[in-house]
């Protein structure tokens, strides 16, 4: 319910705001590539306020395109489209609603600490075999695993078929769609996911997903290890639904990390003190999810 409330607020904010907009705070802007009367639309939805920590420099090349300063003078470049405001108006109900269109709204702030993450721990994924799963509209984490991590492969997927990692991306992408009743037949080392958790419908079916296609080690070989990796908000009592249903198969080993990242933390207990006014714990603070088979 709360996911299905979410996109009817997503819907009356950008059917409301066409005469407003322009009066909103510009501090609250959400920096993307569309203009700036979409940019004050997205602003407001489901408390995007609070702009994530901002974890890479970011330049714009030109239009949609963006560099990614990813440290050790590595950068990235990388395609972000935000819909325009009048996309989200007449399409609404078809393209941009539902949970496989969330990713198509904005790069998440989980997706970005996702990153961050991985690239804090290369070592996880050298020479591994990595799928993203709902990498959304350019799987950001999985780019950066790509870019930073020196993994054997990287498969970027996501649910919806328009969405823009199936383009100008040089590498393996697909669409993967998650279903409980599916055969998946593709094994990886390391299975990585942002802010996938919210809608608790669809946890069986992730479930039975990461099941199926994290690669079991062999028998008696523990140094092979393989791992899931999550990262979201709370969002409630999502993503303690969604631990919980994986610790009830008795077939991993489950470990919620809070404080994983001493800048990460420090950036979160800042925006704590300076943006009382949107910043919230539930919704803006990503944990991470490690699990790995016993």
């Amino acid at each position: 319910m709360a996911a299905r409330s979410r996109w009817k607020l997503l819907q009356s904010m950008i059917l409301s705001s066409s005469n407003t907009q322009h009066n909103h705070n510009t501090t609250n802007i959400i920096q993307s590539p569309s203009d700036n009367s979409d940019i004050n639309i997205l602003s407001q939805i489901s408390k995007r306020k609070h702009q994530g920590f901002n974890l890479f420099s970011r330049q714009k090349r030109e239009e949609e395109w963006f560099i990614y300063d990813l440290y050790d003078h590595v950068t990235l470049n990388v395609r972000i489209k935000i819909p325009r405001a009048i996309d989200l108006k007449t399409t609404f109900a078809s393209e941009y609603s539902g949970f496989l269109n969330t990713g198509n709204i904005c790069i998440w702030p989980a997706e970005e600490v996702l990153g961050y993450y991985c690239m804090k721990n290369e070592n996880l994924f050298r020479n591994k075999n990595v799928c993203e799963l709902g990498g959304g509209m350019c799987a950001l984490a999985g780019l950066i695993v790509a870019a930073k991590c020196h993994p054997q492969s990287i498969t970027l997927t996501d649910g919806n078929p328009d969405c823009d990692l199936f383009l100008d991306v040089d590498m393996r992408s697909m669409q993967m769609l998650w279903n409980k009743d599916t055969v998946y037949d593709t094994k990886y080392d390391i299975v990585i996911c942002a802010d996938c958790t919210f809608d608790k419908e669809t946890h069986p079916h992730l479930l039975h997903v990461i099941r199926s296609i994290l690669k079991k080690p062999p028998l008696n070989d523990k140094s092979d290890k393989s791992m899931f990796i999550l990262c979201a908000p709370h969002r409630g009592d999502s993503l303690r639904a969604f631990i919980t249903l994986l610790e009830s198969i008795n077939e991993f080993h489950v470990e919620l990390l809070v404080k994983y990242d001493d800048k990460i933390w420090q950036l979160h207990e800042q925006s704590l003190k300076e943006e009382q006014e949107y910043y919230d714990r539930d919704t803006h603070y990503p944990l991470i999810v490690c699990a790995s088979w016993n």
